[in-house]
């Protein structure tokens, strides 16, 4: 079977990296395309997993509103030339309008209900829709919910064992307490009118009073902290990320990968996630701070209070194992939803495109 997956992002890499070889392993053809995004492609050399460039991130309304133009141009000749089975990705609004024209399904993993316009451009071409459990909006019958977070595809303990050595790489000594503290440059679409720390000046000055900062960051930070930055390979950050004593940022996804690998997680952030939001109320792993002029005030207390206390990386520990408990495998999830999709295509057994107008959330 014939399987096309689109890859949008950084953390699409390390969401299908596991699956593409179990495909590959099954003797699927798959064929992945890549947008210049980040290090999505450098990623994907990395891991050794084929792909065809295609196309550069959009910046802003106007240029995003063009990267789908013609991105979805190029997605729509090579579906129509590769006979393709079944279509995916990550968000994968480049993907569903030429799919759907062509009668090819599509199958979209999604965890951002704040994503409102490009989840308005996608939902109602999909598919299948799949969410893990925590997603607030009901999408109607294309929906699919699975137990656990999207993170647990590379981080769960069966695919991901943190190597100490890359706290040497990074100039740490074992068992060197380091806050790890991630800034994003707030440009993806779903970014617009939101915002994170309010004083990145203050909040890096009062993080260093606890010990080491190591620091990941988009856009400008002021030139006093570069030598905070992380200079190693991008992909040994969950490394690091593992042997935090605390994560402090404005990425959810990172602060969800956190969670993941049993490390305190601070989100400051204008703009919530239901997966954080879950990892807050059910397992106290995750906290947010939302106000847009307190958050920053509020987040730091609590970062101080979880980094005063001894007992917080024991803590840690037992919540993650209590988290781990209740999931479902992500990875195999995937692999096996994708695989029998593209099986009922080729089957012809009748898969219906029509989508409903309920299939769009509400706001």
């Amino acid at each position: 079977m014939r399987i096309f997956l689109d890859i949008t992002h950084p953390a699409d890499v390390h969401f299908f990296r596991h699956p593409i070889r179990h495909w590959l392993d099954q003797g699927h053809d798959v064929q992945v395309v890549a947008r210049d995004k980040d290090i999505a492609q450098q990623l994907l050399a990395l891991f050794g997993i084929p792909f065809r460039p295609l196309g550069r991130a959009g910046r802003g309304p106007l240029g995003l509103a063009l990267e789908l133009a013609r991105r979805e141009s190029a997605i729509f000749s090579l579906l129509r030339k590769g006979r393709v089975d079944v279509a995916c990705g990550l968000g994968a609004t480049f993907v569903v309008h030429a799919a759907r024209i062509l009668g090819v399904p599509t199958v979209v993993f999604t965890d951002a209900e704040n994503a409102r316009i490009a989840n308005r451009l996608t939902f109602p071409f999909a598919t299948l829709i799949c969410t893990p459990r925590s997603y607030r909006d009901e999408l109607g019958g294309c929906q699919r919910r699975f137990n656990g977070y999207k993170e647990l595809a590379y981080l769960h303990p069966s695919y991901f064992t943190p190597d100490p050595a890359v706290l040497r790489q990074a100039g740490l000594q074992d068992g060197e307490p380091f806050v790890f503290v991630r800034l994003t440059g707030w440009s993806s679409g779903h970014d617009f009118n939101q915002h994170g720390l309010t004083d990145r000046r203050e909040a890096l000055e009062r993080l260093k009073r606890w010990g080491r900062v190591i620091l990941s960051a988009e856009g400008d930070v002021p030139r006093a902290f570069d030598g905070l930055r992380f200079t190693g390979p991008l992909h040994q950050v969950h490394h690091l990320l593992a042997h935090a004593r605390l994560f402090f940022g404005e990425s959810a996804t990172m602060a969800s990968e956190a969670a993941m690998l049993g490390t305190p997680a601070i989100f400051v952030s204008t703009s919530r996630r239901g997966y954080t939001d879950e990892l807050e109320q059910r397992y106290g792993m995750v906290f947010t701070y939302d106000h847009p002029r307190r958050g920053q005030e509020q987040a730091l207390r609590k970062a101080e209070a979880l980094l005063r206390d001894p007992r917080t990386p024991r803590l840690w520990h037992q919540k993650r194992m209590h988290m781990l408990s209740g999931q479902e495998n992500i990875t195999r999830y995937v692999t096996d939803l994708v695989a029998r999709t593209a099986a009922q295509r080729v089957s012809r057994s009748g898969w219906s495109l029509a989508r409903r107008r309920d299939a769009i959330p509400r706001t």
